[in-house]
């Protein structure tokens, strides 16, 4: 419950600087009618009890610089044609239902300066292609059921001011890089409820939080076998 409220006031933080939102609000009947939406450059339908899947026809809108389907009912992937929208610069997509893997598409958004998928059902691994995104300055993926390592090509995020990873399944080590985030732009920090690895930087000790480590490979550098191969312990 605490991971979880602190998660919430980092979103509500970014939020109350003009985030997490696109201009006013529309109306529409049902989410298919959004991609009759071909004039518009910002759409919000945030809080609109909508259900059904994102429509691949979402592909042709263009002129979107931004995006936001927060808070509804949404069910199903996020479709690959939304690395159609080059213009975009923001996506709010926190609070539904979406599953799948994040299409790796996203990294064609080199525009992007904040990426909001939190509190859906997203699994399998952080694209590395979200490392194109040299202009991000929020990734807020906490609360999914993502799986894998932290690529190594989220090292060209520089701009980033807040990113979250928690409560996910992610595993490996938290690489080095995080060190030079820290010691640049970064403000908000979440890594907890996940299965990284110690060592960890030291630079993050405080933000490591609550890991489940019963999968780690615990390395005794006395007992290294000859071939210089780990042996693992029990």
């Amino acid at each position: 419950y605490k991971q979880r409220l602190i998660t919430l006031m980092t979103i509500f933080s970014f939020m109350s600087v003009g985030w997490g939102q696109c201009g006013d609000l529309i109306e529409i009947d049902s989410i298919e009618d959004i991609c009759n939406l071909t004039d518009l450059t910002e759409i919000n339908l945030s809080y609109s009890n909508l259900t059904g899947e994102i429509p691949s026809c979402i592909g042709n809108l263009t002129n979107l610089t931004c995006l936001s389907l927060s808070s509804n009912e949404l069910t199903g992937e996020i479709p690959p044609e939304i690395g159609n929208l080059t213009n975009l610069g923001e996506i709010y997509l926190h609070y539904n239902q979406l599953s799948g893997s994040i299409p790796p598409e996203i990294g064609y958004l080199t525009n992007l300066t904040q990426l909001w998928l939190p509190h859906n059902q997203l699994s399998g691994g952080i694209p590395p292609s979200i490392g194109n995104l040299i202009n991000l300055n929020t990734l807020f993926l906490s609360y999914n059921q993502l799986t894998g390592e932290i690529p190594f090509e989220l090292v060209n995020l520089t701009n980033l001011l807040g990113l979250t990873l928690d409560n996910n399944q992610l595993t490996g080590e938290i690489p080095e890089y995080i060190c030079d985030f820290m010691n640049s732009n970064l403000e908000e920090l979440e890594l907890g409820y996940n299965q990284l690895c110690p060592p960890y930087p030291e630079c993050i000790e405080d933000y490591v939080g609550e890991q489940d480590t019963s999968e780690c490979v615990e390395i005794d550098y006395c007992d290294l076998n000859l071939d210089g191969e780990i042996n693992i312990l029990d």
